[in-house]
């Protein structure tokens, strides 16, 4: 059974990434949603910010279900890298030459070699994220699913970057954590009356939500990416 569901798993990733090559346009347009976070963590966090100020944004329980969903949106970055730290390594089709996986021009087999393809930590926090705005707003949430699973990460599937498990499973990580999170974080700031508390130090609610969304965009790149660097001057 689970070598069944392995081949199934690798053919389906192969006939998506068999299309690559066959319009070097089209091929660059996909490369630049997978890469831009213009297109990624941008545009779920400007959703955030276009519901926060909506026409719901006097409700407490609306605003706390937000908050929710950022509080959510960090555990996710660090759960999706977690666990593909944690569970065997699994290398990423572009890492094994045999399977016949196409390359984009600029790709190579050495691409993300050591970082583990299981699961997708893209899909992890993108589900988690649009789960979390159905929960919230419908057509918002709608919106921000059909954008985590047609432009965060079918494309990683058509440049070989992960297998249709990786993100299947990601994203029913994502989903779960969604799922059974932030009801019970939305009840919790509701009872600690969060939001008014927000509403009392705005000068400093709003800087830091807002730094939490520029962190979550990026995926805490930035933050990483400063971490390294201090971790190489001091260790």
């Amino acid at each position: 059974m689970l070598e069944a569901l392995q081949t199934a798993d690798l053919r389906i990733s192969l006939f998506i990434n068999s299309f690559l090559g066959s319009s070097p346009g089209f091929d660059a347009f996909v490369h630049i949603l997978e890469r831009n976070s213009l297109f990624k963590g941008l545009v779920v966090m400007m959703l955030f910010w276009g519901l926060w100020f909506s026409a719901n944004r006097e409700s407490r329980l609306f605003q706390a279900r937000l908050l929710s969903v950022l509080v959510v949106s960090v555990l996710a970055v660090f759960a999706g890298r977690g666990l593909a730290t944690l569970m065997p390594y699994r290398p990423r089709p572009i890492h094994d030459p045999e399977l016949g996986f196409r390359l984009l021009p600029g790709l190579s087999n050495e691409t993300l070699d050591g970082w583990s393809s299981m699961p997708s930590d893209h899909a992890v926090l993108y589900f988690a994220i649009a789960t979390g705005f159905f929960l919230a707003h419908r057509a918002v949430g709608i919106a921000a699913l059909l954008h985590a699973a047609l432009i965060i990460c079918l494309p990683r599937i058509y440049f070989g970057l992960h297998y249709t498990s990786d993100v299947l499973v990601g994203a029913a990580i994502g989903v779960g954590m969604a799922m059974l999170l932030v009801p019970l974080l939305t009840r919790g700031f509701l009872r600690l009356d969060v939001t008014t508390l927000a509403k009392s130090h705005a000068t400093l609610f709003y800087p830091l939500v807002f730094f939490a969304t520029w962190q979550i965009a990026s995926m805490f790149g930035p933050l990483r990416d400063l971490l390294h660097s201090l971790a190489a001057m001091f260790i």
